[in-house]
């Protein structure tokens, strides 16, 4: 599923290949020292944001019990190539792709995968972008456990406590790890260390997290009103006319 987005990776990577202006360095993190070094006089971050780990997100404002166990992963521990011990309970309260995503991972890496998600059904906003019912059935043909309506509202050792998103009745089931899919915080150390001395910017997720749509606007944005503060994109307005008809 992700795989198809990479588009949008290559063609900017393509465009910026063809500029004489901009230099690229690729595995090259920064720290604070090293971006005062360099002396720039604007710096933008785009370090991206990381998933929570500790469930908080639509349904949960406060962390879940039991969250801190090691066996508890984050969508960034899977996409790095861990595999779990199963079986595996994949809690989405992100409603969007990803939750679908780290199930098919899974599954695909021979894991006893439960998706479990307080909406109706699998990636509940991926109707508005055509992907949702793919997505359901591509999870029902692999063989993954779908618990609609439900929340993971609490975990201890080897167990998940799974309650109904409408009566609140719980019950146990196996989960020797659990993915939790809720929400993103910023990856915004740097700007908090540096926001005060330099002249410095966060982009894309490093803001506010989102969709890749976002990010790739935020980033347009930037690069537009960089040399303009008046530099933003157009848009129409509706106004009410104060002209009067005469008859």
């Amino acid at each position: 599923m992700l795989a198809e987005l990479a588009r949008v990776r290559d063609w900017r990577v393509s465009q910026i290949g063809k500029l004489a202006n901009v230099e690229v360095f690729l595995d090259s993190e920064l720290d604070e020292q090293q971006i005062l070094e360099f002396g720039a006089d604007r710096v933008a971050l785009a370090t991206g944001g990381r998933w929570r780990k500790n469930g908080i997100g639509r349904w949960h404002l406060a962390p879940i019990p039991g969250w801190e166990s090691a066996n508890v992963l984050t969508p960034d521990d899977v996409m790095t190539g861990l595999v779990p011990k199963g079986p595996v309970v994949v809690f989405d309260d992100d409603y969007y792709y990803m939750g679908s995503v780290v199930a098919e991972r899974l599954r695909r890496a021979k894991c006893d995968v439960t998706f479990v998600t307080p909406a109706g059904k699998v990636c509940e906003w991926a109707y508005t972008t055509e992907e949702q019912k793919r997505a359901q059935a591509m999870l029902i043909a692999l063989g993954v456990r779908l618990e609609t309506g439900s929340v993971v509202e609490a975990l201890d050792g080897d167990k998940a406590t799974l309650a109904c998103a409408y009566t609140g009745r719980s019950r146990d089931v196996e989960a020797a790890s659990v993915v939790m899919v809720t929400s993103r915080e910023p990856r915004d150390a740097l700007y908090h260390a540096l926001h005060e001395r330099i002249e410095i910017e966060r982009v894309g997720d490093c803001s506010a997290p989102g969709i890749i749509a976002s990010a790739v606007y935020s980033g347009h944005r930037y690069a537009r009103a960089m040399d303009s503060e008046a530099a933003q994109f157009r848009r129409e307005r509706a106004t009410t006319s104060t002209k009067t008809a005469s008859v």
